[in-house]
């Protein structure tokens, strides 16, 4: 049996104490460090990151709250001798996006060639919060664009009688959550989660959320759209965004669905939605739903989902194929090729 001599013993102890020590500072420092650099932790579906950049990192701290966003003109428009609207499936159209509107003369002059009555969709804000048209709204930033050229697009539009479709980002805003961060949605260290694109989205259930969304709508009425199409209208798929609430993720949509789509029930402004999801909750939506991004193949499986009977307008189609299977269904195709 080997024996270990008296005096190796406290030397052991005394190398086993004072590593011990060590480990302790070091696991000490650690968490100091952690704490330090929770906040500058940005989460997303490729993992986390390191962003020591003090201003790309707001809190989600009530303490400082942003005022309710405040509602210029808080009539809305009805008129009772409106004519039906017509099927998209039958008047056909156009969408526009924001890359096109880079170049807004081009739009312009893609969109005289087009033959009235047509529907013409648009994306008028952008999923960075930047708007692009002149707006009124207290606080809102709008694209570097020619903001002049697309007024000068939108008054056309009008004028000319194309149907005119605004299609606005609802919870993807970076602009509104940083002015706003109360409204955003938070990490656990109170730090906003932030998408690939450098995004921070916003909370589906939050009372001032649902009016900025109001307040948009009602502007654009004012300006002529006939109707307003809510896209990325969803909670981001992230376990890292820390959200208690009572009730599912669907059933806050449903519900603030069916509160916008209410509250402009009867006016002159259809509410819309665009959704790429097989679990939209298009019970409460007596609007349109678009479906982006999809290929022939698709058309079945949307058509089955949301285009049989329910409360919906129309199901209709942003696509950039001529694939007989689009045939029979409502779409809407490019003006311009990106």
């Amino acid at each position: 049996m080997l024996r270990i001599p008296y005096r190796n013993k406290l030397l052991l102890k005394k190398i086993l104490r004072i590593a011990l020590i060590v480990l302790a500072v070091v696991l000490a420092l650690s968490i100091v460090v952690l704490i330090y650099v929770e906040p500058y932790i940005i989460y997303d579906r490729n993992g986390a990151h390191l962003n020591l950049s003090a201003d790309d990192v707001p809190a989600a701290s009530p303490e400082a709250l942003s005022p309710r966003p405040t509602v210029e003109n808080p009539l809305i428009i009805y008129d009772t001798n409106a004519p039906a609207q017509k099927k998209l499936a039958e008047t056909g159209g156009y969408y526009i996006t924001t890359a096109m509107l880079q170049d807004p003369a081009a739009v312009l002059e893609a969109v005289k060639k087009l033959d009235a009555p047509c529907a013409v969709m648009i994306e008028l804000k952008s999923i960075f919060g930047n708007f692009y048209y002149s707006t009124s709204i207290g606080g809102a930033q709008t694209a570097d664009v020619d903001i002049a050229q697309i007024d000068k697009l939108l008054t056309y539009l009008v004028d000319h009688d194309f149907y005119l479709i605004a299609v606005i980002p609802a919870f993807s805003d970076r602009a509104f959550a940083l002015e706003n961060q109360y409204c955003g949605l938070p990490l656990s260290s109170g730090a906003l989660w932030m998408d690939d694109y450098g995004c921070y989205w916003l909370d589906p259930a939050n009372e001032t959320v649902k009016s900025y969304l109001m307040q948009i709508a009602r502007e654009l009425s004012g300006l002529g759209v006939r109707e307003v199409v809510f896209s990325e209208f969803r909670f981001p798929e992230s376990s890292s965004i820390v959200y208690p609430a009572d009730k599912s993720s669907t059933e806050i949509l449903r519900e603030t669905a069916g509160e916008l789509t209410s509250y402009f029930t009867g006016s002159n402004l259809m509410i819309s939605f665009e959704t790429e999801a097989a679990d939209f909750p298009a019970d409460v939506c007596t609007g349109r739903l678009y479906i982006p991004n999809v290929d022939g193949s698709q058309v079945e499986r949307f058509v089955q989902l949301y285009g049989k009977g329910g409360t919906l307008a129309e199901l209709v189609f942003l696509a950039t194929s001529r694939d007989t299977r689009f045939e029979n269904q409502a779409v809407l195709r490019p003006l311009l090729s990106e």
